[in-house]
C-alpha cells in the first residue's frame, strides 16, 4: 500500500527511493513538519483527485523566502539527470506556487543539477513524467523572474526543449505537449518551429534530432522560416536574394544548413531511435528539402554540396514513378539546385543567377551530378547514344563549333524537345546527360583551340598520337574527318581525308583520287595550310568538300 510504503521512507526530507547522495533537510524538524504536511495532502489528492497541496503551502508561508529556497535547493540536489526519485509531491506543488526570491546564481545552480549528465545540444536521455518533476522547480525559479532576466537561461530552456521534442516517443502525449508550452513561453523565437517541422514526418524528426537544442538558436530558426517561404522547384529571383543577403550577414546559417541537409539523408546514425528517421519526407517535408538545396547552391559551400548530393542520391536512385511526393519534389529540385551551379547546359534561367560561382563549388557540384549516376547496365557514356527509358539521348556534333542534346523516340524520329517523361521520371539520367554535355562542349572548345593553332603553324604528330587526341572521342572523330590532313611518302607529300577501312578501327588517309595512304604509328601528321600550297589543289579540295557537304570545324579554304 502506499501509504505504508511512504510511512516506511523514514522521516528525513526529502524520502528517495535511492540510496541518499545529499545529507538531508536540516534541521530534522523541519524536514519531518513537511513531510506530515505531504501525508496530509497526498490523502486529500486520493479522496478529492483535486491536484494542491494545502497543508505544504500553509507552512511554506510560515517560513521566509530564504528558507524556502533551501528546502527546494534539499529536493533538487537529488533530482539530476532529468530523473527523480523522491516521494515529495506535495512540497513541489507547494514549492511551485510560493515567491522564493531567487536569484539569477540560484536558478543557475538549480538548472545545473537537473541538466547533469545531459547533452547540452543533442540530449538523448528518454523523457518521461519523472523528466517534468525534475524540472518543476528551475522552471518555477526562472518564471519568477522578469522576462528581461531571464535571457542567460535559454540555453538551458533550448535544451529542455530538444529534449523534450525529440525523437523518442511521447508526442501524442497531452501532458507533455503542454509542458512544451510552458517551455515555449520561456523561449519566445520569431517562429515555433513545431508548426514547420512536423512529429509525423520523417525528415522533420531526423532534423530536430541532428539540430538538437540549435533548432531553437536564431541561425537555423531564420534558414527554416526562409526555406517554408518557397514551395517551388525553381524559386523566384527575388528569393534566392533574400537567400544570399541571410548567408552574408549571417555566416553562423551554414551549420545548421549542413545539418538539416544531413538530416536529409536520414542522420544522425547514432540516434536510439533512429528509425523513427527511416523513410521518405512528407510533401512538406519535401518542399523544405528542396527550398534547402538551392540555399546549398547559393552557399557554395563544398561541404554543404556534398551534403545535398548524399540527401539527392538517397532517393534518386529508384523511378520518380516509385517515390512518394516528397521526395519526388526534393530529388528534383535538388538536381535542378547542383545542374545550375555546375553551370550545365538546359539549366534554365538560374544558371544566370549563379553565373560566376567559385570554381572549387561548381567543380564540387559537377562531382555530386556524376555520382547519382543511374544509367542502364552496359551503357556508355563515352558513346554518342544514351538509352532512357523509352527514349534515346543523342548528342550531336555541329561544325560551327558547338554539341547539342538531342532525343529520338522508340521509332527513331528526333524530338523537338526534351521529353517531360526523361524529365519526370529519371532525372538523375537527365542531370548526368547535362554533366556530359558540358564536357563535351569543353572538349570542343579545346578542340578547335588546338585545330586553329595547327592551321597557322603544324610542326606535325605521331599518327598514334594524332589518332588518340583527334580521332578517340566519336563525336571529334567526325569533325578531324571533315578536315585535310598532309603526311610525308617516298613519292612526295600526300593530302586527304582520314577515313576508316571497311570493318575496321584502323585509320588512313584517302586523297582526291580516291586512293588511300596507310598510317603507321610514326608517321608525322600534320593540318594542311592550303594557304602554303598550290591554289589549284586548293581550289580542288575545296570544291570536293563543297560536293560531299562537309562542314569544317575551322575553314581551311
Amino acid at each position: 500500500m502506499l501509504w505504508l510504503r511512504l510511512f516506511l521512507l523514514g522521516t528525513e526530507f526529502p524520502r528517495l527511493q535511492e540510496p541518499r547522495r545529499h545529507p538531508p533537510l536540516r534541521p530534522r524538524s523541519l524536514g519531518r513538519a513537511l513531510i506530515r504536511a505531504g501525508r496530509a495532502d497526498v490523502g486529500a489528492y486520493r479522496r478529492t483527485g483535486v491536484e494542491a497541496a494545502p497543508r505544504s503551502a500553509e507552512l511554506l508561508d510560515t517560513l521566509p523566502a530564504a528558507t524556502r529556497r533551501e528546502i527546494a535547493k534539499a529536493l533538487q540536489r537529488e533530482r539530476t539527470g532529468l530523473l527523480t526519485g523522491d516521494y515529495e509531491w506535495a512540497a513541489t506543488v507547494a514549492l511551485r506556487e510560493a515567491r522564493c526570491d531567487w536569484s539569477a546564481e540560484e536558478v543557475h545552480q538549480l538548472f545545473g543539477w537537473a541538466l547533469t549528465g545531459v547533452d547540452p545540444v543533442r540530449p538523448t536521455a528518454p523523457w518521461s513524467t519523472t523528466a517534468e518533476s525534475c524540472l518543476e522547480l528551475p522552471l518555477a525559479a526562472c518564471e519568477e523572474l522578469a522576462p528581461a532576466d531571464r535571457e542567460p537561461f535559454r540555453p538551458y530552456l533550448r535544451t529542455l526543449l530538444a529534449a523534450c521534442s525529440g525523437c523518442r516517443g511521447g508526442f501524442e502525449d497531452p501532458e507533455r505537449l503542454t509542458f512544451a508550452t510552458r517551455l515555449r513561453a520561456l523561449l519566445p523565437t520569431r517562429v515555433d518551429p513545431a508548426q514547420l517541422l512536423a512529429q509525423d514526418d520523417p525528415f522533420a524528426v531526423a532534423a530536430r534530432c541532428q539540430l538538437g537544442a540549435a533548432l531553437y538558436e536564431e541561425p537555423a530558426l531564420r534558414l527554416l522560416e526562409l526555406c517554408a517561404s518557397s514551395t517551388d522547384l525553381r524559386p523566384s529571383y527575388e528569393w534566392l536574394g533574400r537567400v544570399r543577403e541571410l548567408i552574408q550577414l549571417e555566416p553562423a546559417v551554414r551549420q545548421p544548413l549542413r545539418a538539416l541537409l544531413a538530416a536529409g539523408c536520414g542522420d544522425p546514425t547514432d540516434c536510439p531511435a533512429r528509425e523513427r528517421h527511416e523513410g521518405p519526407p512528407s510533401p512538406r517535408g519535401g518542399k523544405l528539402l528542396g527550398a534547402l538545396a538551392w540555399v546549398a547552391v547559393v552557399s557554395e559551400d563544398t561541404r554543404t554540396i556534398q551534403h545535398l548530393g548524399r540527401a539527392v542520391n538517397r532517393h534518386a536512385r529508384r523511378s520518380m514513378d516509385e517515390l512518394q511526393p516528397g521526395a519526388a519534389h526534393f530529388v528534383r529540385a535538388g538536381l535542378a539546385a547542383l545542374a545550375a551551379l555546375a553551370g550545365e547546359p538546359g539549366a534554365g534561367q538560374h544558371r544566370r543567377l549563379l553565373a560566376a560561382p567559385a570554381p572549387t563549388a561548381a567543380r564540387q557540384a559537377r562531382e555530386e551530378l556524376a555520382a547519382l549516376r543511374d544509367l542502364p547496365a552496359g551503357a556508355d557514356l563515352g558513346g554518342l547514344t544514351v538509352p532512357v527509358g523509352p527514349y534515346t539521348a543523342v548528342f550531336s556534333y555541329e561544325a560551327t563549333g558547338t554539341v547539342r542534346l538531342c532525343f529520338r523516340n522508340e521509332h527513331g524520329k528526333l524530338l523537338n524537345r526534351v521529353p517531360s517523361q526523361v524529365r519526370e521520371r529519371h532525372p538523375a539520367r537527365y542531370a548526368v546527360l547535362r554533366a556530359r554535355l558540358a564536357e563535351l562542349r569543353g572538349q570542343l572548345d579545346v578542340y578547335r583551340g588546338a585545330l586553329a593553332e595547327r592551321l597557322a603553324t603544324d610542326p606535325g604528330t605521331p599518327a598514334a598520337r594524332w589518332r588518340a587526341a583527334f580521332l578517340a572521342e566519336p563525336g571529334l572523330a567526325s569533325l578531324t574527318a571533315a578536315l585535310v590532313w598532309e603526311i610525308d611518302t617516298l613519292s612526295g607529300p600526300v593530302r586527304g581525308l582520314p577515313v576508316h577501312r571497311a570493318r575496321s578501327e584502323h585509320w588512313v588517309l584517302r586523297d582526291l583520287a580516291g586512293q588511300v595512304h596507310e598510317l603507321t604509328d610514326d608517321t608525322v601528321v600534320r593540318l594542311w595550310n592550303p594557304r602554303l600550297g598550290d591554289p589549284a589543289q586548293a581550289e580542288a579540295w575545296r570544291a570536293a568538300l563543297a560536293e560531299r557537304g562537309l562542314r569544317q570545324p575551322v575553314p581551311q579554304f
